[in-house]
């Protein structure tokens, strides 16, 4: 079954290749500060996604799951944090100088996400891998109209595990490598606080950290876009009960 819906999420990237859209944009951060990031259209009304990348790499990282998720339906948007990649300057040049303003701007590419005009701001979702987990988590905290989380390799804080404990309608999906001793811990401890019946954990030997895993277990990448598709409606399907 898993590797018969791989095959269909390849068939989709190809199929509707002609519809994706694949374009850099700049996001005007609440201080002005330009933030780089990369929107994957679906050419067609679809839920918004918003990535958040680990803090040992940039938004290039998910370039082909960007890609998967436009292709599957979904209007999705990856982000430079600030110090990283095209958001680096000489004021930030790294976490340490920027790390104070990461829930802004992930405030930032959210409005940003959900002001385009083919993106169903109703039903969104967010993925984080590392550092990027606790900005997944205090995301939904805030936008109610998040409705399912990707989480990989990372923790949270206390406020997070309350949060999570309390959202019953929220399914999560949780994912890290058993070697990758603390974050595997976070990550179980994580969906072990959800509620929610759909909540699931997949656990892999050797991957490495993060999205870092999709090199070594590409067939990851297909499970998310999978997680999505029935957890997350994409335009013409009914919305699940887990979202009601």
């Amino acid at each position: 079954m898993k590797r018969a819906c791989f095959v269909t999420i390849i068939l989709l990237v190809f199929a509707t290749t002609m519809l994706a859209e694949k374009k850099d944009v700049t996001i005007t951060a609440a201080d002005g500060f330009a933030l780089k990031g990369t929107l994957y259209s679906a050419g067609k009304i679809g839920p918004g996604i918003l990535l958040l990348h680990q803090c040992n790499a940039d938004r290039q990282i998910y370039d082909t799951l960007g890609t998967m998720l436009s292709a599957a339906g979904y209007n999705a948007l990856t982000l430079d944090f600030r110090g990283f990649g095209g958001s680096k300057n000489a004021q930030y040049p790294d976490l340490a100088s920027a790390r104070d303003k990461m829930p802004a701007d992930v405030d930032a590419a959210f409005q940003f996400l959900t002001t385009q005009g083919l993106v169903n701001k109703t039903v969104l979702g967010v993925i984080g891998g590392s550092c990027g987990v606790n900005q997944a988590i205090q995301a939904a905290r805030r936008h109610p109209e998040v409705k399912t989380l990707v989480l990989l390799s990372g923790g949270t804080d206390g406020d997070g595990e309350t949060f999570i404990k309390n959202a019953a309608k929220m399914p999560i999906f949780g994912a890290a490598s058993e070697e990758d001793t603390n974050a595997a811990a976070s990550i179980k401890k994580i969906v072990g606080l959800s509620t929610n019946r759909d909540s699931q954990i997949t656990m892999l030997k050797g991957a490495g950290h993060a999205a870092s895993m999709f090199e070594k277990e590409p067939d990851l990448q297909a499970d998310i876009v999978i997680w999505f598709r029935t957890n997350l409606p994409v335009s013409g399907y009914a919305v699940l009960p887990s979202l009601k």
